[in-house]
């Protein structure tokens, strides 16, 4: 190491030059502004300290992030003040209430785990990807990071709120990956702003989500629902057997969302904010109607529902599955790897039962879809196995008797049924052929098949 002012024709330069090796490579140039020697040595240090670091690189990558600063700027933004800082960014679809207050506890639990674990992981800038990596991986496997509930106990009236701790120790996939989208997405929106090149959470992989999917209620669960409901599952299930609307929208269903006149529901989905309308079939347009007349002054169709949704949505799943348990249909079911047994049966079912129904009736795809809103690929998946099944019982109709096990009447009358032609007459053809119909009938009925 030396400074040293270089000689030219016109006599020493007013600046100090340096010159050193570090890692085999010379150094050298100019101490700028520096025409004390002293000067001169404290910046040919801080060159060499930038070298230094320089030669540990293993990579392009692990460069730019050592000197980030340097190379990206950017501003200082605190974990504890990012989420509220990204919520004000633009984006593609506007959050709920709910969804916000979601993504929010979710941040808090990964501040916390860095609070814990990386203490001097202060800023947005600071974190690494190793810190994404070992976050998740507690997530997967001992569930989140901070298990206190803070929430507003209804039931008592004080501000104060009540607090409890989660006994669950494994989260499902599904609920792994919300977490996992959610904090990507907030340095998503501020990375730029943060000077960060890569987001940490972006080449980290998705868990496989092997959740247990709802199951539709079976003809003999709605009969028995039928038959036992009161006045407030009613409600739920009537408007979500013919609309497929969700919890929250079946109970926040509001009067003027009602076109009776063209026979149309309109309803813009709280949870994506996407407008459907829904055809009001029969039965329900006549239950909406008595339903107005007796809902006052309200807004609402229901509002006891909307009342309990508002104040307390949890109270909602709470009757439906008491209400549903008492009849012995099962609620839930135990999966293996988690903690605590996954919902199969509730109001979100009925979704399910809906497109089920849809594609045993031959109601196409699309259609459905503009109803539902939004079908993730399990449920596309589910609706369009049923469709095809039916599809393939009517061409199956017209498969040749072989065997010359069945009355040829009744295979001409087979071959002129219209695809959509009732269960009721598959059904009775269906005993025909297992010679399970008296003689006198099977004529009469065959009679009424061919006319």
């Amino acid at each position: 190491m030396s400074v040293f002012k270089r000689e030219t024709s016109a006599g020493e330069t007013a600046e100090y030059h340096f010159r050193f090796q570090q890692g085999g490579k010379l150094y050298y140039g100019v101490c700028e502004g520096c025409t004390e020697k002293d000067a001169a040595i404290a910046f040919e240090k801080t060159q060499l300290e930038i070298a230094k670091n320089l030669s540990v690189q293993k990579n392009v990558k692990a460069l730019v992030e050592n000197f980030r600063a340097e190379l990206q700027g950017g501003d200082k933004i605190e974990l504890k003040t990012a989420y509220d800082m990204a919520l004000k960014k633009p984006r593609r679809y506007k959050s709920t209430e709910a969804q916000k207050a979601g993504k929010s506890s979710y941040w808090r639990d990964f501040i916390s785990y860095l609070g814990k674990n990386f203490p001097d992981v202060k800023f947005l800038s600071d974190v690494r990807n190793k810190h994404a990596e070992e976050y998740i991986h507690s997530l997967r496997t001992n569930g989140r990071f901070d298990k206190k509930v803070q929430f507003k106990n209804h039931l008592k009236k004080t501000k104060k709120l009540s607090t409890y701790t989660r006994k669950e120790k494994k989260l499902s996939a599904r609920t792994i990956n919300v977490f996992h989208q959610s904090i990507a997405e907030v340095f998503s929106l501020l990375g730029k702003d943060a000077g960060i090149l890569d987001n940490p959470f972006a080449e980290i992989h998705k868990t496989q989500d092997n959740s247990e999917p709802r199951e539709a209620f079976t003809e003999k669960e709605i009969k028995l629902i039928r038959e036992n409901w009161n006045d407030f599952i009613k409600c739920i299930f009537m408007t979500g057997f013919f609309t497929a609307l969700r919890e929250g929208d079946i109970c926040t269903l509001k009067k003027n969302e009602i076109d009776f006149d063209n026979r149309i529901i309109r309803r813009k989905l709280l949870k994506t904010g996407k407008l459907v309308e829904i055809p009001i079939m029969v039965p329900l347009e006549k239950f909406l109607k008595e339903q107005i007349a007796v809902s006052g002054n309200s807004e609402y169709i229901y509002p006891e529902h909307a009342k309990m949704y508002l104040e307390n949505c949890s109270g909602i799943s709470y009757r439906v599955k008491s209400f549903l348990e008492n009849l012995g249909i099962q609620t839930t079911k135990k999966v293996e790897g988690r903690d605590r047994a996954v919902s199969v049966k509730d109001v979100h079912s009925l979704r399910h039962t809906f497109c089920y129904f849809a594609g045993i009736s031959g109601i196409p795809l699309v259609i459905v879809q503009s109803i539902v809103g939004h079908m993730n690929s399990a449920m596309t998946s589910h609706y369009s196995a049923h469709a095809d099944r039916q599809a393939k019982h009517s061409k199956m109709l017209l498969f040749p008797d072989f065997l010359n096990q069945i009355d040829p009447a009744i295979i001409d009358v087979q071959r002129t049924l219209p695809p959509d032609f009732t269960d009721c007459a598959k059904k009775a053809i269906e005993l025909i052929q297992a010679g399970k119909m008296a003689t006198g009938l099977k004529k009469q009925l065959l009679g009424l098949l061919q006319r």
